[in-house]
């Protein structure tokens, strides 16, 4: 059970640092975050299963939180610069 957590782990930590490496758009590279942020969760339970649940549901709920405030920044942007595209939103500051 621990070689599939640790499997799913490491998979998911890897998707998530491709789409940020790989996305040029503001809404992936977000994804991509969560993605891996994900995968080290599930690290944290697969390594010690009873004494990380707090810390866990802890994470999860700041998580939560971030994402939250991170798309309504990005719903802002959008409507300010209308694009989500990185590079280009990057030339907008000087």
């Amino acid at each position: 059970m621990t070689a599939l957590a640790y499997g799913a782990a490491i998979a998911l930590l890897l998707v998530g640092l491709a789409a940020v490496l790989s996305g040029a758009n503001a809404v992936k590279t977000l994804i991509g975050v969560e993605l891996a942020s994900k995968g080290v969760l599930v690290n944290f339970v697969a390594t010690d299963p009873t004494g990380s649940q707090g810390i866990v549901i802890l994470l999860i709920l700041i998580d939560a939180i971030v994402v939250a405030v991170l798309l309504g920044l990005v719903v802002a942007v959008y409507r300010q610069y209308g694009a989500l595209d990185l590079d280009e939103l990057g030339r907008l500051t000087w």
